[in-house]
């Protein structure tokens, strides 16, 4: 280990510099642990044995800096001045990344004269150079060292560090750092010193879904985590941001990829495939059911719907359904898949996960289409004609317990979400930006929707209900396809969309 950087700022009619040694944090040691059991071999016996195999691999970490010297040469008094630059980089072979943070080290975060007085406070305001308004203080400023603009000059504490890097890989990132300050015209001449110390530190392995249930507590079912078990604390601990888990529908046994999203929030990621059942009664410990709209919390609430979903071949009239706004009605097409290509941006329908196997694909569960459902049986409700009141939500789903239909509003949910990942909606957009909505890892499908009893539109537009209301009428949703992504639109109640749920 090197010893920390010091920083020590001299002035002359308040002219400054900072010399000091680097500091570099090294952990180098690879530690392999071989045994191996006696084997007995003759020919007259013979013995074997396991060997076992263990070995402890610790990841390289060093800061570099590129010289020692952080010098202020034209600070006069009254006036601001900074320092040239010093190049900070780190270097790792550790798999997630590290990150590099600054402190001050010692008892305070001032620059000391040498005889113990006239101190130079750290900024407590970030502020650009000629904005430093406060006598005798100073800051730091930084940039990465590809960037032309530079931070603004930021103060730091002897007590939380500031993360000046924070990578999620091995790649280095190095950065350009100096220092700014503001002297009085009182200000004695003499000598300024203090200590930054840069930190480096490798981030452990992300804690994963599976991670997150397990340090809950939770149990599996047939060797899958439950959907019905996700809490908020199971989704905040998840920093394995997009690895994605199979969990199990109690109600049904059917599984469902989910995620941890860019948004912070846990996402289904594929369709909600839930056959309604009107002989069935849904409740609260299987079913996102007992909610009102000031989330009180009714345990004892269910709900039977007026009628089951129905089976149909794509291409052909769905039977029975209904152009009602308040009644529920869902669709099955069986295991069709609309499956986009990442080469080409084109969208491709098969018949079943099967054929869609055989094409050579790995990832067709996301692309199934799942069921779809008109509004009512979406909140599931068999009368929604009380929910009239625009923007309100309704409070109730078909989705699993512990998971909601999202909401549509500028900020949240499919907003969020897409914008959490660059993707700006727009009534005129590319390909290029529409097509990441279909890919990992959000998965969205162009599985078009269910008007007047038959499916149109798929492989040309894909859209999923929220639980936000219209009008009496129409509820808002967000629809997209190759040239277009809309979050705002609204739909009438009796067409059918699938679902994307996403955890409470």
């Amino acid at each position: 280990m090197r010893s920390s950087k010091n920083i020590i700022l001299t002035l002359k009619n308040i002219t400054a510099y900072f010399t000091g040694k680097e500091k570099i944090i090294t952990l180098v040691s690879i530690i392999t642990m071989l045994s191996f059991a006696n084997i007995i071999n003759t020919s007259a016996l013979s013995y074997q044995t396991e060997t076992n195999i263990n070995f402890t691999f610790n990841p390289t970490l060093s800061i570099n800096i590129s010289h020692s010297d952080l010098v202020i040469d034209n600070l006069a008094p009254g006036t601001t001045g900074d320092s040239n630059t010093i190049n900070v980089s780190v270097a790792t072979n550790a798999a997630y990344g590290y990150t590099l943070s600054a402190i001050m080290n010692g008892n305070n975060n001032n620059l000391t004269h040498t005889n113990g007085t006239n101190i130079f406070s750290s900024i407590a305001t970030d502020a650009s150079l000629s904005s430093l308004t406060t006598d005798n203080t100073w800051g730091y400023s930084y940039k990465l060292s590809n960037d032309t603009n530079w931070n603004n000059y930021s103060g730091l504490s002897t007590e939380t560090s500031k993360t000046l890097v924070d990578s999620n890989d091995q790649t280095a990132i190095p950065i350009d750092f100096k220092i700014g300050a503001k002297a009085s015209s009182t200000q004695p001449s003499g000598t300024y010193t203090g200590t930054i110390n840069f930190t480096a530190v490798t981030k452990p392995t992300p804690i994963t879904l599976a991670d997150a249930y397990a340090s809950e507590g939770k149990t599996m079912v047939n060797g899958f985590y439950t959907m019905q078990d996700m809490t908020s604390t199971i989704c905040s601990k998840v920093e394995a941001i997009g690895a994605q888990l199979q969990a199990l529908d109690k109600r049904d046994n059917k599984l469902y990829w989910i995620a941890k999203l860019a948004d912070n929030h846990c996402w289904m990621t594929q369709n909600l495939d839930l056959d309604l059942d009107s002989n069935r009664t849904y409740t609260h410990w299987d079913t996102d059911l007992g909610w009102s709209n000031s989330s009180n919390l009714d345990v004892n609430a269910t709900w039977k719907p007026n009628n089951s979903t129905m089976d149909f071949t794509i291409g052909s009239t769905i039977p029975g359904w209904q152009s009602s706004s308040t009644e529920p009605y869902s669709a099955n097409p069986g295991d069709v898949c609309f499956y986009t290509s990442n080469s080409d941006s084109s969208d491709t329908q098969y018949d079943s996960l099967q054929e869609c196997i055989d094409a050579g694909h790995n990832d067709c569960t996301h692309y199934h289409a799942g069921n779809y459902y008109n509004w009512s049986a979406s909140v599931a409700s068999n009368d929604t004609s009380e929910l009239t009141t625009q923007y309100d939500n309704a409070p109730n789903s078909i989705c699993p317990k512990a998971w909601k239909i999202p909401q549509n509003n500028p900020t949240n949910d499919f907003s969020g979400l897409f914008r959490s990942y660059n993707i700006t909606p727009s009534y005129s957009t590319t390909p290029s930006i529409a097509i990441k909505l279909r890919l990992e890892p959000i998965w969205l499908i162009l599985s078009g929707d269910v008007s007047d009893g038959e499916l149109a539109r798929q492989n040309q537009r894909g859209g999923y209900w929220t639980s936000t209301v219209y009008n009496s009428q129409g509820t808002q949703r967000p629809i997209f396809g190759n040239t277009q992504i809309i979050v705002s639109d609204y739909g009438w109640r009796y067409h059918g969309f699938p679902l994307r749920c996403l955890a409470r």
